[in-house]
């Protein structure tokens, strides 16, 4: 697998914009799952026994533990054991829903600027999809940023998306999405409240 890159991904993904009105969390719903430290080593045991070991020829990777991975793959290392997001999983999407206040300091300090600050209990949205791209990769990609629900305006999320692919290149250029290696012939895709591995 490529190295681990350097930053957490809810900071790349969810550059901010002025700050809006308090929104709830979302409700309390079996389908939303928490990111938790361990769901790192999970999904990256599950990982190795489908497409590197071949040990098993499909196996699925919880929403919550897949969300982990992909934060420890963008160099997230001081991972709290419950991170504070939830995530929620169907066929088209991966929903991070979690407020800015639970965020960790290194994120939290990605998305300070001076021209906007944001109140701890501002609500954050990350809506994620998942390609396949080409014969040895798969693609997660940025569709849609929300700040207490309402969807940020490309106006304002794609220059500030592209400003941190040009300082990442473990992102794209427009900074919306990110490659994951599998090997030739092997399948990636979401299903309700997971993502499914099948081997080559």
């Amino acid at each position: 697998m490529a190295p681990l890159p350097r930053w957490p991904l809810l900071a790349l993904l969810l550059a901010a914009a002025p700050l809006g009105a308090q929104a709830p969390a979302p409700p309390p719903d079996s389908a939303w799952q928490e990111i938790t430290a361990a769901g790192v080593f999970h999904a990256a045991a599950t990982v190795d026994s489908v497409y590197i070991d071949r040990h098993l020829h499909t196996a699925r990777v919880e929403g919550g533990d897949l969300a982990a991975y992909l934060m420890a793959r963008l160099g997230l290392r001081q991972f709290p054991d419950t991170f504070g997001f939830r995530v929620q999983v169907d066929t088209l999407r991966i929903r991070l829903v979690g407020t800015y206040g639970q965020l960790p300091p290194e994120a939290r300090r990605a998305l300070e600027s001076p021209f906007f600050r944001l109140a701890p209990e501002t609500e954050l949205e990350a809506r994620v999809e998942l390609f396949p791209a080409g014969p040895i990769a798969v693609r997660f990609h940025l569709a849609e940023a929300r700040l207490n629900g309402t969807p940020l305006p490309e106006m304002v999320l794609s220059p500030l998306l592209a400003g941190v692919g040009r300082q990442y290149p473990e992102l794209t250029a427009s900074g919306r999405d990110l490659f994951i290696q599998v090997p030739e012939g092997a399948l990636m895709r979401l299903e309700p409240g997971g993502v499914r591995l099948t081997g080559p």
